[in-house]
């Protein structure tokens, strides 16, 4: 688990630490105005409630789901009052959890409405990455490995280069294998990893950096990052 230095806002992407969770906040935007509801906000997926709240305001959702009584209850005490929960509470601990939520969430158990924001937040999500050495011709080590992006839905790719390989090569470290004759890369160069899967990046990082035109915007909490 990464825990990046503190940054001012406005900082260029590239100068903040690496790795790092980043949000592209108009892909996010567009992300959200193209929602066809009603639905309800999956907001399992980023255990954010500064996104979640981005998502509720858009007229067509209506409501947040959670996978688990941890996160809502992580969400009630910011504020959601329409929380369903996809799972079944199936211990008797979970029960009166729920039931202690009811003076300030409304808790949905069925099927009511459908629920989005799992893929369709993909786009918005990457994690920087920076090359701390070239071993060889057409081999790049990077900075970020399994505990920053993550390995269990398949490998990375590298933004803006599809034909480059990625991989999560251990726990601290990536590699990026790419053709020397057409770019070099050297100690130091910033690259952003496109994840597999958003929902597992953000199990991984205590917060999230929400950039805009290349520029910090916001510092947002995972909050509800492990939260069975």
């Amino acid at each position: 688990m990464q825990r990046p230095i503190a940054t001012p806002l406005g900082t260029p992407i590239e100068a903040l630490d690496t790795p790092a969770l980043l949000v592209d906040t108009a892909r996010l935007d567009a992300a959200i105005v193209a929602v066809q509801g009603p639905a309800r906000a999956a907001v399992w997926v980023h255990g954010t409630p500064a996104i979640a709240r981005l998502q509720t305001a858009h007229p067509g959702v209506s409501g947040i789901a959670v996978r688990s009584v941890a996160e809502a209850e992580v969400f009630a005490a910011a504020g959601f009052a329409d929380i369903r929960i996809l799972r079944p509470l199936v211990t008797e601990r979970a029960r009166s959890r729920a039931a202690a939520l009811a003076d300030t969430a409304r808790l949905v158990f069925e099927d009511d409405l459908p629920v989005w924001g799992g893929d369709a937040l993909a786009g918005a999500v990457g994690v920087s990455t920076r090359v701390t050495s070239v071993p060889e011709p057409g081999r790049a080590i990077t900075d970020c490995g399994q505990k920053a992006v993550g390995r269990d839905f398949g490998d990375p790719v590298v933004a803006g280069h599809p034909e480059w390989r990625a991989h999560a090569g251990s726990a601290e470290h990536g590699v990026v294998l790419f053709d020397p004759a057409e770019r070099a890369l050297e100690i130091g160069d910033w690259l952003r990893f496109v994840p597999s899967d958003a929902a597992t990046v953000f199990s991984l990082h205590d917060q999230a950096c929400a950039v805009r035109d290349g520029v910090l915007e916001a510092v947002w909490p995972v909050s509800a990052r492990g939260a069975f």
